[in-house]
């Protein structure tokens, strides 16, 4: 009987024991836990919270979502050491390397029809000592079979891209809809692609020379060339960004740009730019023109409003059109501009030789007014005296026998003048002095 009851502690001993190990891995598994029902207004920010946690430090989180895209529109993304964020068409996909038994991530959408919608969590998988693990079903890839994410090792070589002065390189990427996996040459390396079943179009997964930066991207075979995958919604169309064509059609008035996109990337784009104030449009600060291709193979150029994260089909012909009436205005106003330019030059020319024939005949009026007024004062000077001023006596002037003198002189000849000595002696009278006492005695 003792026996009996030894045998049963012992046997609950180790069933204590058991739970407690079960307890204890199951804990040390990964968890995430975050919103999956949402309630949407129309055109209204709606966001959703995610937490994933793990008893060991995380090297690496990845985090994929599906969503409504009928109700839903992805924005942005956010959280996490190195986050790196990407979505549309339905699913986002997040990633972080918090270096940490915590990282959380939030994800911002935009309502197009209000109700209630759901989130659902795709997959989970993180990173713990080398270690990948898929966070949902609690086990490693490598426990259940699965084939890694990269066929090929760490140290074989891959292609590679420049971006953003950092390199990185070619994995296998996640599945798309409407995308087959395939292996196609890449700078001379059999590299994994996903093909479009239709569609001329290939995507491939770039993972940054440290890990931190992994997302897809649209690779051109005939160029070597990739932008960032990035699928919108323009209307009832599907529209995956792709590179512009060489030498391709460019609306008028648009230069190419650089547009960021996302914390590292860049896609090719065209902005509107004004010239003399001529052509401007209205709320044009972040607006721009992406190329694209839609589900049908048709490719365009797209207007994509940065601040608003929307997506139209932009319209050439009437835009054309309406450039094509700017350019006639233009040169109307151009005509005119010349018109009054040539008015304005032949003005100032005739104004210019009116000036210089008014200045040479005030200068030969000048000239001729001194010649006749040096003429008139030498003459008055050179004048000679008339024959009746002659005559005319110009003074009264008597003399010694009392008659008058009269006639002009010259310059040279006085009033008086001593009579000439010999008229003198002829006309000389002797004069007797007569003696008043001796007329008195004779008397």
């Amino acid at each position: 009987m003792s026996n009996r009851k030894n045998v049963s502690k012992t046997a609950g001993i180790l069933l204590a024991v058991l739970l407690l190990c079960c307890g204890m891995t199951a804990m040390a598994a990964p968890a995430v836990k975050g919103d999956t029902d949402l309630t949407v207004t129309e055109g209204g920010a709606v966001s959703a919270e995610y937490t994933i946690t793990n008893d060991e430090a995380m090297e690496s989180v990845t985090l994929t979502l599906s969503y409504d895209k009928e109700v839903l529109t992805y924005v942005s993304g956010s959280g996490g050491d190195s986050f790196s964020g990407s979505g549309g068409n339905g699913s986002v996909t997040l990633g972080s390397r918090p270096q940490d038994t915590t990282a959380s991530f939030s994800v911002r959408f935009k309502g197009r029809k209000a109700g209630e919608t759901q989130i659902g969590i795709l997959s989970c998988k993180a990173v713990v000592d080398g270690t990948e693990v898929d966070v949902l079903s609690g086990g490693s890839s490598s426990e259940e079979g699965e084939e890694p994410e990269d066929v090929a090792e760490d140290d074989q070589e891959r292609a590679g891209f420049e971006i953003d002065e950092r390199m990185f390189y070619v994995h296998r990427p996640p599945a798309l809809d409407d995308f087959d996996a395939v292996t196609m040459e890449i700078q001379g390396i059999e590299s994994p692609v996903l093909k479009h079943q239709w569609l001329d179009l290939y995507v491939i997964r770039l993972n940054s020379d440290n890990g931190s930066f992994r997302d897809d991207f649209v690779y051109d075979p005939d160029r070597g060339t990739v932008i960032p995958f990035v699928e919108m919604e323009s209307g009832t169309d599907d529209v995956i960004f792709i590179e512009p064509e060489e030498n391709g059609y460019t609306p008028t008035r648009y230069v190419p740009v650089e547009l960021g996109w996302g914390p590292k990337y860049r896609i090719p784009a065209l902005k509107h730019v004004i010239i003399d104030g001529v052509d401007e449009i209205p709320d044009d600060t972040n607006r721009y023109l992406i190329y694209g291709i839609n589900q049908e193979g048709e490719k365009a150029w797209y207007s994509f409003d940065y601040d608003k994260n929307s997506l139209q089909l932009f319209d050439d012909v009437a835009y054309q059109g309406e450039q094509t009436y700017i350019l006639e205005l233009e040169e109307k106003e151009m005509g005119l501009r010349e018109d009054g330019r040539d008015q304005l030059e032949r003005y100032d020319r005739d104004m210019g030789r009116r000036l210089y024939i008014i200045m040479f005949m005030t200068i030969i009026i000048v000239v001729l007014l001194n010649v006749i007024v040096l003429m008139y004062l030498r003459m008055k000077r050179m004048r000679m005296p008339d024959s009746e001023d002659e005559t005319e006596p110009s003074d009264d002037r008597r003399d010694a026998s009392g008659a008058f003198v009269t006639g002009d002189l010259d310059e040279d000849e006085t009033d008086f003048q001593e009579p000439d000595s010999e008229d003198d002696e002829e006309e000389e009278i002797d004069l007797e002095i007569i003696d008043l006492d001796d007329v008195e005695e004779d008397e």
